[in-house]
């Protein structure tokens, strides 16, 4: 178990930690930083060998690329690139920051979703209402023909 979180580093060495902060002003093809799994790495010696071409990591260059290393479901190979490129581990105060965003972003969300819903009710009572506006409108007119 301790051989996984020491294939990266040596285990004398002390284990660098990294503000988000840090790690955001590396963000260019010269200077790439990324963020996979709360560890740092420093992409920008492997960019001209990315199989998937270096824009794709560009644009997570300085963030987070957690999400967008498993999508794409890399090999294990391509995993064990990884420890060539270990720089350290993220702040334990950073990841933690980021689990606040994450919940923050998911409750911002949440609460737009229902105030959509709330100002989409409306609207469907209304086109609800209009066949029955329909069926009185017409038996109206049907009972004031009758009374001609």
């Amino acid at each position: 178990m301790a051989a996984a979180a020491g294939a990266a580093v040596p285990a004398t060495t002390e284990v660098r930690t990294f503000e988000w902060a840090e790690v955001a002003a590396h963000k260019t093809r010269d200077d790439l930083w990324m963020v996979i799994d709360g560890k740092v790495y420093d992409a920008t010696k492997f960019l001209d060998e990315h199989p998937g071409g270096e824009e794709v990591m560009v644009e997570v260059g300085g963030q987070d690329a957690s999400e967008a290393f498993e999508e794409i479901g890399h090999s294990d190979d391509a995993r064990g690139l990884l420890t060539s490129m270990y720089l350290g581990d993220l702040s334990l105060a950073a990841k933690s920051g980021k689990a606040a965003h994450k919940l923050a972003d998911k409750a911002v969300s949440k609460a737009t979703g229902a105030v959509d819903s709330a100002k989409a009710k409306p609207t469907s009572t209304l086109f609800a209402l209009i066949p029955l506006v329909v069926i009185v409108a017409f038996a109206a007119y049907k009972y004031l023909e009758q009374q001609a």
